[in-house]
């Protein structure tokens, strides 16, 4: 680029700035000298960089300065102590009315003092104190700590660049908690070859930087030149609103579902212990309801009690579902306990007992659950579910598998197996697998069946209702090529890719 042609494109504070950075370098220097606010130095500084006229260095430094304690101290107590004392004994409480010093002040002085053979302290009734031949001569020289006392007192110092013996007076002066030490980043500006070229140029710096009502009525326009704007230079990437990853999957299933006639489900977080596992014919012994996989609440709440009654016939003696259903005494006080949801499930048993849900019906449901698991790369406390049944007269297991593929196929996944598994609340069951390219091997995609008797009876459903449950993180994963499962939801997730990431529709 032509000089001519860079020095019309130079901004008014990189104009203003320019003269300064032949004679300073460290940006502390610049901002003093240049009478510019810290945040226009560096603006400018950084525009000088991208068009190649300056080079910024960044390099952290340990910096030195004194505490709010010692910022107190115009010298430091133990010369205080020493300019009051003589050969004539004193004792401590003469000592701190005369010096105005504190108890542990005075203390700290004496035990300096003592450790240098500058005092003699005489124990009689009283302890007292008095100077001697050492401490007369001290009077006459300050020891290293008061040194870089003084010098701190004026100016903040690096710590890499003390001396030996500045070292030593250091460490006590740290002991004593007089002194800071902070990790700065001290910037250095150098100079371009183009940069040395350009600060010989004259330039000007009354230039109009963007027009105005004003300029126009007072015709500045005729006396000034404006400023050239340069459409090629790099500027910081900005980045735009855009959606979360997960909450792309999770838009992608909604679309999906509908486009396949289902309605969307809505249910609560915190639910009963009813609504999450006994409404579904999940025993009150079951293992999934142990402290170690659940968040409970420390409270109860209400259940429909007409409902209740009829799934402690079942969880009892099987009522009319025909089974001889879990043989134990049902306890309400277990299903009124809260938790925080452990499944997406207990929407739809709410839907089955709230909504009277008759066939033939098409729902589905994406929320948040939450599980006491250990945290890794494919378990978290908290994720999100997507639920779904279908009710209707004459459904089999080829429906269920039908549904799916339809799924998955729209998702972009065609690779699809299924084989047997086992839910409480379910049977027959099925667990769907997909082949993932990337990975190369087969993944567990979803959860499913046909839901019991036992579990239907309750409500009063006599025709077969299909259900099925999938991990949205999971397939979120699939869909992004990401292998842990905090990149999709957490705090930990990298930032970069959340800007940056594009979907992957096929694998």
């Amino acid at each position: 680029m032509e000089l001519k042609s860079l020095i019309d494109k130079l901004h008014s504070l990189e104009r203003k700035l320019l003269p300064f950075l032949e004679k300073y370098k460290e940006f502390d220097e610049i901002v003093k000298h240049s009478g510019m606010q810290e945040v226009e130095v560096m603006r400018a500084l950084q525009w000088l960089e991208n068009k190649v006229i300056v080079k910024i260095e960044t390099n952290e430094s340990k910096i030195i300065t004194l505490s709010e304690k010692a910022k107190a101290y115009s010298i430091l107590p133990e010369r205080i102590v020493l300019k009051n004392l003589n050969e004539k004994e004193i004792g401590l409480e003469d000592l701190k009315n005369k010096t105005k010093l504190s108890d542990a002040e005075i203390n700290i002085s004496i035990g300096l003092l003592k450790k240098r053979m500058a005092i003699e302290i005489v124990k009689d009734n009283n302890i007292k104190i008095k100077i001697n031949e050492n401490g007369k001569r001290l009077i006459e020289k300050s020891t290293p700590e008061e040194d870089l006392f003084y010098k701190l007192l004026k100016i903040n110092l690096n710590a890499d660049n003390l001396e030996d013996s500045e070292k030593f007076a250091f460490n006590e002066l740290k002991n004593r908690g007089l002194v800071n030490v902070e990790t700065r980043k001290i910037r250095k500006v150098n100079l371009t070859d183009l940069g040395k070229e350009l600060i010989k140029q004259k330039i000007e710096t009354n230039i109009i930087e963007a027009l105005t009502p004003e300029i126009l009525k007072n015709k500045e326009w005729q006396k000034k030149k404006f400023r050239a704007y340069d459409i090629k230079i790099n500027v910081p990437k900005i980045y735009g609103g855009r959606r979360h990853p997960l909450n792309e999957a999770m838009s992608d299933i909604r679309k999906i579902f509908m486009n396949m006639g289902f309605k969307e489900m809505e249910g609560p977080l915190v639910e009963t212990a009813f609504w999450c596992m006994d409404s579904m014919w999940i025993p009150q012994d079951h293992p999934a309801r142990e402290m170690q996989d659940t968040f409970y609440l420390p409270y109860e709440g209400k259940i429909p009690l007409d409902i209740a009654k009829k799934v402690a016939i079942v969880h009892e003696n099987g009522g009319k579902s025909g089974s001889n259903g879990y043989g134990y005494k049902w306890d309400e006080k277990i299903a009124k306990q809260l938790l925080l949801r452990t499944h997406t499930t207990a929407t739809t048993f709410r839907y089955f007992g709230e909504k009277k849900i008759k066939p033939p019906a098409k729902y589905f449901y994406i929320g948040r659950i939450f599980r006491n698991e250990a945290i890794d790369a494919t378990h978290l406390p908290e994720f999100h579910q997507s639920e779904g049944f279908v009710m209707e007269e004459g459904l089999t297991m080829r429906d269920l598998m039908g549904y799916i593929k339809e799924f998955y196929n729209a998702m972009g996944i065609y690779k699809i197996k299924f084989k047997p598994t086992y839910n409480p609340y379910t049977e027959p069951s099925l667990e769907c697998i997909g082949y993932n390219e990337q990975l190369g091997k087969w993944v567990e995609l979803i959860n499913s069946g046909i839901f019991r008797p036992e579990a239907l009876e309750p409500y009063g459903i006599k025709v077969p209702v299909l259900g099925w449950g999938l991990g949205v993180e999971r397939l979120a994963m699939m869909l992004h090529q990401q292998k842990d499962i905090r990149n999709m939801l957490g705090a930990t997730a990298d930032l970069n890719w959340l800007r940056n990431h594009k979907v992957i529709k096929k694998w």
